[in-house]
């Protein structure tokens, strides 16, 4: 069975978290959108140390601990969940500007 290329997910909370997991088997990469309001937060928790004038443009990767970093965030809370579901799998993780979280399987890195 071919993957889907992207699957998209508007950000619920927990609803989300919960639906991730299956989905990786399907899906080359899953993109999670968070509202635009979360931008600021999400880059000072990717970013403690820039300086408050600094254009808060994201583009962070790692593994599954950068959910971790996620978590920290008010109203993030539940990717503490998907970070512990996640803490083996061979998945990336990126996070953009305009807040989006993007998980990848590794195998599908480059397809």
């Amino acid at each position: 069975m071919e993957k889907e290329p992207l699957i998209k997910l508007a950000w619920r909370g927990h609803e989300t978290i919960e639906s991730i997991p299956p989905l990786l088997d399907d899906a080359r990469q899953i993109e999670i959108i968070l509202p635009t309001n979360y931008n600021h937060s999400l880059f000072c928790a990717l970013h403690p140390d820039e300086p408050p004038a600094q254009l808060e443009e994201i583009d962070a990767s790692g593994g599954p601990e950068l959910l971790a970093v996620i978590a920290t965030v008010k109203g993030l809370e539940e990717f503490i969940a998907l970070a512990r579901a996640l803490a083996t799998a061979h998945i990336e993780v990126q996070v953009v500007s305009p807040p989006s979280v993007i998980i990848k399987p590794i195998g599908h890195l480059n397809t």
